[in-house]
């Protein structure tokens, strides 16, 4: 067990060989995994890019379909056969599953309207099949379901166009402006509850050699592979961002530091037995060094995020490859 630079004794002990506040080179366990480089997380970007092309296919066909509607209905009124008008149907396109779009709180709510619009158009056409004239209420609770209905897809596509905003490209993981506004929630609601939450900044050992080596394809796909294999491993209220070049912040609500240790140990554990494939059949493995440190409202969200820097430091200048938990040795 290596016992460099012992910080924070009086934590509990995870178990009998290992403590947090300390730096470990813990050698690696376990089955060496393989891992693809195609991660799901960096399919992200290009999944939203295509729930955009939804959106607007379906603002297409709502368009060209009230178009029609409408020249059908007022070519009942203008001859002597009202009853043969045949209006045409709104075709609901398969939009509704689209991944990124079941997400949106206001999905459902969206579908609704288009079935709604739906039914009062066949009423009024029915209406007017039989009586040749329009029914004026029954006409505008219709138009204002159109317009509710094109409020609520401009909304979906601006909420679309900022979740796409807030996404780092490489990794598919929540980018620098996600992070802020999620730690901001965070810490408010740390102010609020008194529950615990705590920071881990990440880097990966020796990058550069990567890059240096093997070339910046090479690197992205390590960096892929990392995002993949933090994502796949956090808790489901746990968040992950891309806090640049080949650093990660980790944000763990409700996790004092005892917690935040062993679940960050575990994915050190994890990203150090990854075999990671790269051009011409060549792999690669990496290690990290992270810094742990707790949120608090006071100091607040960047005193926070300086103390978990400066414990990932710590943690470099100690040999790499293990965890230190901030204290006030290192402020």
């Amino acid at each position: 067990m290596s016992t460099v630079d012992r910080h924070d004794a009086d934590l509990p002990l995870p178990s009998d060989s290992q403590q947090p506040g300390e730096h470990w080179d813990g050698g690696r366990t376990g089955a060496v995994a393989h891992v693809e480089t195609g991660a799901a997380g960096a399919q992200r970007p290009a999944a939203i890019l295509q729930a955009l092309n939804h959106l607007e296919h379906i603002v297409t066909i709502h368009t060209e379909w009230l178009k029609n509607w409408h020249l059908e209905v007022m070519s009942g009124i203008a001859t002597d056969h009202p009853a043969a008008i045949t209006p045409p149907r709104l075709e609901l396109p398969q939009w509704v599953d689209h991944p990124v779009l079941r997400q949106h709180p206001h999905h459902q709510d969206i579908t609704d309207l288009l079935t709604t619009l739906q039914r009062q158009a066949e009423g009024i056409a029915e209406v007017v099949r039989h009586t040749g004239a329009i029914p004026t209420a029954d006409y505008g609770t219709f138009m204002n379901t159109v317009l509710a209905f094109a409020s609520a897809v401009r909304q979906l596509q601006s909420d679309t166009w900022n979740q796409l905003a807030n996404v780092d490209p490489l990794t598919g993981l929540g980018n620098r402006r996600a992070m802020w506004r999620k730690l901001r929630i965070e810490c408010e609601r740390q102010a609020r509850n008194r529950h615990p939450c705590c920071l881990a900044m990440l880097d990966l050992d020796l990058f550069k050699e990567i890059n240096d080596t093997l070339g910046h394809g090479a690197g992205d796909a390590v960096l892929r592979a990392v995002a993949a294999a933090l994502t796949e491993s956090i808790r489901p209220y746990d968040a992950v961002f891309r806090f640049g070049g080949d650093e990660f912040l980790l944000c763990l609500p409700s996790a004092d530091l005892r917690a935040a240790w062993a679940i960050i140990e575990r994915l050190r554990l994890k990203i150090g037995n990854l075999l990671i494939p790269v051009k011409q059949g060549d792999e690669v493995s990496t290690t990290i060094s992270v810094g742990i440190a707790p949120m608090d409202a006071e100091p607040g969200v960047e005193a926070s995020l300086e103390r978990a820097d400066a414990a990932l430091y710590s943690a470099k200048r100690h040999g790499r490859n293990r965890v230190c938990v901030w204290n006030e040795r290192l402020a």
